[in-house]
């Protein structure tokens, strides 16, 4: 995923009412945006926002605004490629 898309996807999910009345998420998103726009490294920032949105979907009993589950979405494949070529899965085996 691009650092504007992802960027976009975050910006529409932080304007959602619902996510604006959970704070923690809210400075989560906020937070992530500033990071891309500092250019951190993109891994990382989805890695760390990845876990702010399970968070509150597991306290939320998994319903939420579908601007967050688009952002999720759409996050899922680079988090899942976080650890890819780092050689730490073959620890495990």
């Amino acid at each position: 995923m691009d650092k504007n898309t992802l960027m976009t996807l975050i910006d529409n999910a932080s304007k959602d009412k619902v996510v604006k009345k959970d704070s923690k998420l809210f400075a989560s998103l906020v937070s992530s945006y500033k990071d891309l726009d500092d250019d951190k490294d993109i891994k990382v920032v989805v890695r760390k926002l990845s876990g702010s949105i399970s968070s509150y979907l597991m306290t939320h009993k998994y319903e939420s605004p579908k601007d967050l589950i688009k952002l999720a979405s759409a996050m899922q494949k680079t988090n899942n490629n976080f650890w890819k070529g780092t050689g730490i899965t073959k620890l495990f085996w």
